[in-house]
């Protein structure tokens, strides 16, 4: 099959969702309570490193992501949202950082 086609047939399809539904509030106060939650706050709190066991979670000091990053995740909630029982496909990767 013939990729450039697929993508743009699938692009003008009824069920190609790139711009959201309209949940924007919701998902940013989730995506707050999340990323910023208060095991965050404890991790960052103990110099970016939490243990329980033989289990250790570091956190980088610079967490976060970029504004694309972050418009991808938003997206994709708001997508499960929309669409709670859906298979749902993400079609490009979200961090592109390979280290992550």
């Amino acid at each position: 099959m013939d990729t450039k086609a697929f993508k743009r047939s699938l692009a003008s399809s009824d069920q190609y969702h790139r711009k959201g539904f309209g949940r924007e509030a919701e998902i940013t106060d989730l995506l707050q309570l999340e990323y910023q939650s208060n095991l965050v706050q404890q991790i960052r709190q103990q110099g970016y490193r939490l243990q329980r066991g033989d289990v250790t979670i570091r956190l980088a000091e610079a967490f976060g992501f970029c504004w694309g990053v972050e418009r991808a995740i938003a997206l994709a909630y708001e997508t499960r949202q929309q669409f709670p029982s859906e298979r749902i496909w993400i079609t490009n990767e979200i961090i592109h950082n390979p280290s992550v």
